[in-house]
């Protein structure tokens, strides 16, 4: 019979995040967030008492069990749990972990403590940390991917037409001037420069007889596959990136904006989410205009 000895050991992690407290606290209390970075619960019960059980491990592997119970919970300020790990029928540790969330300006200082009694050589203190490190980055990416999305407006189309004929029409100002804004605008280029750092400036004529005279900057241009510019003037400062990507013999747009800040994509999304519409369609019925030209 093998020896069995505990081995304790505590290790402590701190992590910042561009979120606030709330929001990152909400990370660990709403189940749905939180199996995208930590695992999918097969039960989570998130108050004092209550257990949060998952399992899972390498294909082909062993499997793992984790299954925590909630000692303390401050609403947007700590959460203390105490959790088993085990490796198919053996327990390999005991452990009292405490998460923190500090103010740290407009973010968020997360504070992780583990305590841990690491049973019979099974698994180590060190293992566990590398392996919480992970975890966190995880969890500060999808924080950051639904920090984006707060800010994003996106539309997808897919045009019966190839990659370099879609680029060519928004890279090429005769035709990019007959199908750019909305229904019924029409437009006057005064400058137009495709490359790196190039600027474009153009007026758009409304159907109601206004003006809009606009600016942007172009960031990156890369043919036949993507075009990203930011759009500096009259109102809205966005970054627009516009991607194409091969489908069979057809082209997938995918039309990106994203704003500087949540509450003003929030405020226009409505519109522009139809306005990008009906720009695209005046894009589709300027690909099929360029195919009879070519016939």
């Amino acid at each position: 019979m093998s020896e069995r000895f505990a081995t304790h050991d505590t290790f402590v992690i701190e992590k910042n995040y561009n979120a606030p407290p709330a929001q990152v606290f909400a990370a660990w209390s709403d189940p749905a967030f939180k199996a995208k970075w930590f695992a999918g619960a097969d039960e989570f019960d998130f108050q004092v008492g209550g257990v949060e059980t998952n399992h899972g491990g390498p294909s082909g592997g062993p499997v793992y069990t984790f299954k925590a119970q909630y000692q303390e919970i401050v609403q947007d300020e700590r959460i203390v749990y105490s959790y088993t790990m085990d490796q198919e029928e053996t327990r390999i540790s005991v452990s009292v972990s405490t998460v923190e969330f500090k103010p740290a300006g407009s973010g968020t200082k997360l504070i992780y403590t583990e305590q841990g009694a690491f049973l019979d050589g099974h698994d180590s203190a060190a293992s566990r940390e590398h392996g919480t490190r992970i975890m966190l980055d995880n969890l500060g990416e999808e924080l950051q991917r639904a920090e984006i999305s707060d800010r994003e407006i996106v539309n997808t189309r897919i045009f019966d037409v190839s990659r370099e004929r879609m680029f060519r029409a928004f890279t090429d100002p005769e035709h990019l001037a007959q199908w750019w804004g909305p229904k019924d605008f029409t437009n006057t280029f005064h400058e137009f420069d495709i490359g790196p750092d190039g600027v474009w400036r153009y007026t758009m004529h409304g159907p109601n007889g206004v003006d809009y005279e606009n600016k942007s900057v172009f960031i990156e241009v890369v043919e036949p596959e993507r075009i990203v510019l930011r759009h500096l003037e009259p109102v809205h400062v966005f970054l627009l990136s516009v991607t194409l990507e091969e489908r069979e013999d057809k082209t997938e747009l995918t039309w990106r904006m994203l704003f500087e800040s949540a509450d003003e994509c929030k405020k226009i999304k409505e519109f522009c989410y139809k306005a990008n519409e009906e720009n695209l369609d005046r894009l589709e019925a300027q690909l099929e205009k360029m195919v009879r030209q070519t016939k």
